[in-house]
């Protein structure tokens, strides 16, 4: 992954940004168990009424091993574009070359 840059206001992250729907649908379960359980359970995000950011680690191996193979593979797609984080919103683009579940 390339270099994080720090500024003068902090660290630069970049983002994969996707529809919602190309999120499966117990992964979107897991990230609202996540936020409702006040993190005490579920996927590791943050969220909003929209959509959710999911952290990508920089290392394969650092994935959780709860992550389902769909979140894993577009993890793989994150890191192959440098990204940190991947933003799922429901006004997201949609990628024709990935799965896509809503």
């Amino acid at each position: 992954m390339s270099e994080v840059l720090p500024t003068s206001a902090g660290v630069v992250c970049r983002h994969l940004d996707l529809s919602t729907g190309h999120l499966p649908v117990a992964e979107r379960d897991a990230c609202e168990l996540y936020l409702s359980s006040g993190g005490t359970a579920g996927r590791s995000c943050l969220g909003g009424p929209y959509g959710w950011m999911i952290y990508v680690p920089t290392e394969a191996e650092d994935v959780p091993q709860d992550v389902s193979l769909e979140l894993a593979a577009l993890m793989v797609q994150a890191r192959k574009q440098d990204c940190h984080y991947i933003h799922f919103d429901r006004d997201g683009s949609i990628d024709e070359t990935l799965p896509f579940y809503d």
